[in-house]
């Protein structure tokens, strides 16, 4: 059972977690082309809600550049126009701009989602943008210049205000309709010039646009690895967990009998072994026991075998709750248990002993709606100084705990 719990976890590890396919591969984190965004909608949110506050803070930067570029431009504006109205009309239209603009800094501030949120940022832009055609209509005399200036506030659309794809090249795409419009609307461009124009207007949105792409695509991946190395270490972490409860499984069979929960043959001898060494080296006194339940037989005859069974379990319950913490218990076989009782001389051992074969006497056992009473036979010997065999204490034991069951049984016989 523990060997195909194993094997499970193995095939977990390896093809749930180390093999898992790149996100370029792996539908689940696929990301749309054209937009640069994850086709799951989940996966987007949690792109987006991870990366708001640091949007945010690239937004409000790139706000603040805007806002201080239109104010630096009415110095221009002044020296041509003067004190005039068309300097004036350029002046609220700049100053309104920049109300707007700072009025989404501070919103942004205040709610950092707000800067993941396409709709807001591109509002803005269109406002702005509308607005900054009356450059052309009030300064005729520097077109070609306010032109570049077009080319360039496209590129900024999409390449320096952080903004997602979907929302960012629909403004582009109106700057460069509305701004070739008004040209022609001012007689500036005939038909063939208005065509001419959007083309080379395509530039900067074809060179924005993949710029962005770019960019997008490549944080998208870096998170969905991200994502994916938590998961892995994740699994990681949950099969490291479930090999340590395997392996304790398999150390608690090896080392317990699996009906009373005590050390078993094995693990027992092992530790007396290790108390028996302890002793010789240190000139310990060190004592142990042998205790078999009176007419158990009886109990399975009567009662059947999962009585007996129950009876077993409760007895090795006993003996955890009566002997000593420091004390080694074991199940020696059938109805005898074992009991190595360190740094204790025989007198001790008896009152120790005692104490438990009083309690078990004393102490009826439940099976079902019936109660049976147990006693027990204690054979208890300590080393003496000549012995250095374990298996001379056992014998040593046993022969007590005949001749306790001679002397009439339920009793501790000292040997």
């Amino acid at each position: 059972m523990l060997s195909r719990q194993m094997q499970k976890g193995f095939r977990c590890l390896m093809w749930g977690g180390a093999l898992s396919a790149p996100p370029e591969k792996n539908h689940e984190w696929s990301i749309k082309p054209w937009w640069g965004e994850f086709r799951d909608r989940d996966h987007e949110r949690a792109f987006l809600g991870q990366h708001a506050t640091l949007v945010a803070g690239q937004l409000q930067l790139a706000l603040l550049v805007w806002a201080v570029l239109l104010l630096i431009f009415a110095i221009p504006d002044y020296l041509a126009l003067g004190a005039s109205a068309d300097f004036y009309k350029l002046l609220m239209m700049r100053l309104f701009s920049v109300a707007i603009i700072l009025g989404l800094f501070i919103a942004v501030g205040v709610n950092s989602l707000l800067a993941i949120k396409g709709r807001w940022i591109s509002l803005v832009e269109v406002v702005a943008i509308t607005l900054f055609m009356l450059v052309y209509l009030y300064r005729p005399d520097i077109v070609s210049w306010t032109i570049t200036v077009s080319l360039l506030m496209i590129l900024g659309v999409l390449a320096l205000v952080p903004n997602r794809l979907m929302t960012a090249v629909p403004v582009a795409f109106y700057m460069a309709v509305l701004t070739a419009a008004v040209l022609m609307y001012l007689g500036r461009l005939d038909p063939r010039e208005f065509i001419g124009l959007l083309v080379v207007f395509c530039l900067p949105i074809g060179i924005g646009w993949a710029g962005a792409l770019r960019a997008n695509v490549l944080q998208r991946k870096q998170f969905a690895l991200f994502q994916q190395s938590q998961q892995l270490n994740t699994e990681l972490i949950r099969e490291i967990e479930m090999r340590k409860r395997l392996q304790e499984q398999l150390q608690h069979q090896a080392t317990t009998d699996a009906l009373t929960g005590l050390n078993n043959r094995h693990q027992y001898e092992h530790l007396f072994a290790h108390e028996l060494s302890r002793s010789l080296r240190q000139q310990q006194p060190m004592s142990l026991a042998i205790i078999d339940l009176d007419h158990f037989k009886q109990v399975n005859d009567t009662w059947g075998h999962s009585a007996g069974d129950e009876v077993l379990r409760k007895v090795a319950q006993l003996c955890r709750d009566n002997f000593r913490e420091v004390d080694i218990l074991g199940r020696l076989g059938g109805e005898e248990f074992v009991v190595m009782l360190p740094d204790t001389a025989l007198e001790q051992a008896i009152a120790v002993g005692q104490r438990f074969i009083d309690k078990l006497a004393a102490t009826p056992i439940d099976i079902g709606s019936q109660q049976i009473q147990v006693t027990a036979t204690m054979g208890v010997i300590t080393r003496q100084a000549n012995e250095t065999s374990l298996e001379g204490l056992i014998k040593r034991a046993d022969e007590a705990l005949y001749k306790g069951k001679a002397a009439g049984r339920n009793r501790v016989m000292p040997g």
